[in-house]
């Protein structure tokens, strides 16, 4: 099994400290990127967040109330236009009606609230969880699967399947959030450098 506080320490030795590592200066703001960068590069994701912004609508209400083909011009950089308005819409309606009450539920409840937003999976729930909830999660993206199985440990095709067999691992590096996030923009920062 991976020690996942050996890895933090050297990656941290390697690139430097990320601090909280994800884009953004609020909560709704991050929530909403973590939508548009899926399947997409973060230039293209925040390219469309700015233009969102500029309109602005980086305001869940506003966001939520609309209309799809203005919210569609606005994320097109992002790709998937059919797709991602109706997804950052469903969110933008999720945050305005329930993230304040979400603050009080627990992590695995949190968790699956988000993933029954239309276009919430598991990995932009966590990211979700992590960076706007503060809450422990663990982003078992791309990046995280590349260096562990690199690393040698066992990395299952599924994303609850990887997540599950990270949980003892998780457990005995006894992480607090701000270690998570970190950790988190680490393997991003070593995995983007490796691809080049």
């Amino acid at each position: 099994m991976i020690d996942l506080r050996a890895l933090h320490r050297d990656l941290r030795a390697r690139h430097g400290p990320q601090g909280w590592w994800w884009p953004g200066e609020e909560p709704f703001e991050i929530a909403i990127g973590a939508v548009l960068v899926q399947r997409s590069r973060w230039e293209q994701a925040a390219t469309a967040l700015a233009r969102v912004r500029e309109a602005g609508l980086l305001d869940a209400a506003a966001l939520a109330a609309a209309e799809e083909e203005q919210v569609r011009e606005l994320v097109r950089a992002a790709g998937f236009p059919r797709s991602k308005p109706r997804r950052v819409q469903a969110l933008a309606r999720w945050w305005d009606e329930r993230a304040e009450a979400a603050h009080r539920l627990d992590d695995a409840r949190l968790r699956d609230a988000l993933i029954g937003i239309e276009g919430v999976g598991e990995e932009t729930a966590d990211a979700i969880s992590l960076y706007c909830f503060s809450r422990p999660a663990f982003v078992c993206d791309e990046y995280a699967r590349r260096l562990l199985r690199a690393r040698g440990a066992e990395v299952p095709a599924s994303y609850r399947a990887f997540r599950r067999v990270l949980g003892p691992a998780l457990e005995r590096a006894r992480f607090e959030v701000a270690e998570l996030g970190e950790l988190h923009g680490l393997i991003v920062e070593d995995g983007k450098l490796r691809g080049r």
